[in-house]
C-alpha cells in the first residue's frame, strides 16, 4: 500500500467491516470521537459509532481528493487524513481524521470544528 488513494479507499473498505475499524483512545494514539454529539442529518438523530463511520466510508468513497495527508503527532511520523465537512442543512461543521494502522480503519477524530471546510 502505498500511494494516497489506495490508502484512502482501504481506510474505506475496512471502515465498512466493524472487526476491522476502531476508534478508541489510547495515550500512544489519542483521538476525539464524539460522534454521539453531532445530529445526523439524515435521520435527524446523533451519530452512533456505527453511522459515523458509514459517513466517513462514503465520504472516502466518493471525494478522497479532498483528504488531506498529514503528519500526526502521535504515533510520531505517522500519517493521517484529514477532512472538515460542513453538514447540510444545519451547516455544522465536522472534523474528521482517519488513518490506517495495523491492518485497521482507526478513527481518530469526529467532532464539532471551526476549521474550514470542504464543500462535500
Amino acid at each position: 500500500m502505498g500511494n494516497a488513494k489506495d490508502i484512502l479507499a482501504e481506510i474505506a473498505r475496512l471502515g465498512r467491516l466493524s472487526e476491522y475499524r476502531r476508534n478508541d483512545f489510547s495515550a500512544s494514539a489519542p483521538c476525539r470521537w464524539q460522534p454521539h454529539t453531532i445530529e445526523n442529518p439524515e435521520t435527524g438523530l446523533p451519530f452512533t459509532d456505527s453511522s459515523a463511520w458509514q459517513f466517513i466510508c462514503n465520504l472516502l468513497e466518493e471525494c478522497p481528493e479532498k483528504f488531506i495527508e498529514t503528519k500526526l503527532i502521535k504515533p510520531e511520523g505517522q500519517i493521517g487524513y484529514v477532512i472538515v465537512v460542513k453538514l447540510k442543512p444545519s451547516n455544522v461543521m465536522v472534523y474528521i481524521k482517519v488513518q490506517l494502522a495495523n491492518g485497521r480503519a482507526r478513527g481518530r477524530s469526529f467532532h464539532i470544528s471551526t476549521k474550514g471546510v470542504a464543500d462535500v
